[in-house]
């Protein structure tokens, strides 16, 4: 049962072929690495100065804690053996390593569910954890989430077997995990101390040993912030002043109803699960989970940044899922026709993060552009807006020698062909004969006052030639600036200064993409029109 729940949950995890992180997950890759190949978690210095890293005499090292990245570190190990740990490197094997402690985690769930339900009930209900919760959006990248779900997963079980029967080496363990846990994330902290105070209350004649064995990892932490950040209680992020308070009481429904980021949005067989938890409220255990699973809504609403930043759902709910789905067979085995139709939701949603997540909706909402009103609109919400843009990406990772290469190949499956694309007040609109497919805008790139507006050298309108291939396109807009045109067989630059209509020719074979974007200055094109033939001399 488990090495079945390890093996299906691990294989859709990196099925995606690509990494999904964020400056958090790229200083965890990095400290991993330097783990790995110096032995040591401090970075070499940064010209950008990364701010989830912190300058020290010698370097700089990660805001965050260093479990993640030891635990990460034996996965890195053995991808080094096959390619170097450069930047791609390092993506693929954070995601790799995430997928790892991920599926671990799904698998030990599954072995726990397995003792009070029938096979292919605990079988589901473990792969809807990990696959239908946030569980598999945080184990894209090397987030500090999978490694702390591991340690509550190993805590919870344990908390379950001391009930009836009290056993010395599972309080022990039990109190090891969740300072672990707590090592691991200090958001986690109210949830474990949560978890930690029932364990004492339930086995007060080892209090002194339960404690003692917490404080291993609780100490090595202490240290560790000593040693970089300057005090035993001082963690990485560079003070708390003004982080707290200001979101509440809107940050509460919002961890649970946001278009954008409500748990019961992309995650609603949570509901089925807090059902079962429900019904075994008479149990001690399931008592202190729902403690612990509201002690952390309570604590993550009083965040500011509750929305979890660059991230497809409720990221920052996800370390409470083990206490909120511990008794998910319990809710599926209740309610088994809206579990199934709930699950196969969740399923869905997690999957279309997983090949159409691409922080685009941030780009365009998150940075200054009303994102507290972004985080409340249904018709505009991060669901919403991949099934309406319908840009599927698969990732295909390359070894040429021993450097990595990922490359991106997008689609949009569901998409208009035509020839003539153009920016109007009604959005893209795509016409004419059937020359280019998978049209998509890519970024930030949007559309304002009836213009594609590309602002950013990343911003781009791409492409795909038809079956017939492409020889030249025609582009109408304003740029004071440099116009780029990406081909596979290289690129062309245009300087503009003012209003513009030029053709220019391009060789694109039958599948090629093309891409256009503003190498400098603000881009506005009115109208791109594909030619099968070349310009006039």
């Amino acid at each position: 049962m488990a090495l079945a729940a390890f093996a299906l949950s691990f294989c859709v995890l990196v099925a995606n072929g690509r990494a999904i992180g964020s400056g958090d997950t790229h200083a965890m890759e990095r400290t991993a690495g330097a783990l790995v190949e110096r032995g040591t978690v401090i970075l070499p210095e940064d010209p950008a100065a990364d701010p989830f890293t912190r300058a020290i005499p010698s370097g700089r090292v990660s805001i965050y804690p260093v479990l993640p990245a030891l635990l990460a570190a034996p996965l890195f190990m053995a991808c080094r053996v096959f390619f170097d740990l450069g930047p791609a490197g390092l993506q693929v094997a954070g995601k790799l390593a995430a997928a790892f402690l991920a599926a671990l985690t799904t698998s030990l769930l599954a072995r726990s569910f397995a003792r009070r339900a029938p096979p292919g009930l605990a079988l589901g209900a473990a792969l809807l954890f990990g696959l239908g919760t946030s569980v598999y959006s945080t184990a894209q990248a090397l987030w500090q989430h999978p490694a702390v779900l591991l340690f509550l997963v190993i805590a919870i079980d344990a908390l379950e077997g001391l009930e009836g029967s009290p056993s010395r080496s599972k309080a022990l363990l039990a109190a090891l995990s969740l300072s672990l846990a707590a090592a691991c994330r200090p958001a986690a902290i109210p949830l474990c101390g949560a978890l930690f105070i029932h364990l004492l209350v339930g086995a007060r004649a080892r209090s002194l040993g339960l404690v003692a064995i917490a404080s291993l990892p609780a100490g090595a932490v202490a240290m560790y912030n000593a040693a970089f950040f300057g005090a035993p209680w001082r963690f990485g992020p560079a003070g708390v002043s003004g982080r707290f308070f200001e979101a509440l009481p809107w940050s509460l429904p919002g961890l649970l109803v946001s278009p954008a980021r409500g748990l019961l949005i992309f995650t609603p067989i949570a509901l089925v699960a807090a059902w079962g938890l429900f019904g075994q409220r008479r149990r001690p255990l399931a008592r202190a989970l729902m403690a612990a699973a509201g002690v952390h809504l309570a604590f993550m609403g009083c965040w500011n940044e509750w929305h979890g930043g660059e991230s497809f759902g409720p990221r920052l709910l996800t370390d409470a899922l083990p206490a909120l789905f511990f008794f998910l067979p319990e809710g599926l085995g209740a309610l088994p026709r809206a579990g199934a139709v709930l699950g196969l939701f969740s399923f869905a949603v997690q999957l279309l993060g997983g090949w159409t997540y691409d922080y685009r909706w941030e780009r365009l909402h998150q940075r200054g552009q009303e994102f507290e009103a972004a985080l409340w609109a249904w018709a505009d919400s991060p669901i919403a807006f991949a099934v309406r843009e319908g840009v599927v990406t698969q990732g295909v990772p390359e070894i040429e020698g021993r450097r990595v290469r990922l490359r991106l190949h997008r689609f949009v499956p569901f998409g208009p062909q035509g020839s003539l694309i153009e920016g109007t007040p009604g959005g893209l609109r795509i016409s004419g004969a059937p020359l280019v497919r998978d049209v998509r805008l890519e970024r930030g790139a949007r559309i304002a006052g009836g213009w594609i507006s590309l602002t950013h050298p990343g911003d781009a309108v791409a492409f795909r030639a038809g079956s017939s291939g492409l020889r030249s396109v025609r582009l109408t807009g304003s740029l004071d600036g440099i116009l780029r045109i990406d081909t596979p067989s290289g690129s062309t630059s245009i300087a503009s200064s003012g209003e513009f209509d030029v053709t220019t020719p391009v060789q694109l074979a039958p599948g090629e993409e093309l891409s256009l974007r503003a190498q400098t200055g603000d881009l506005r094109l009115g109208r791109v029109e594909a030619r099968t033939t070349t310009i006039n001399p």
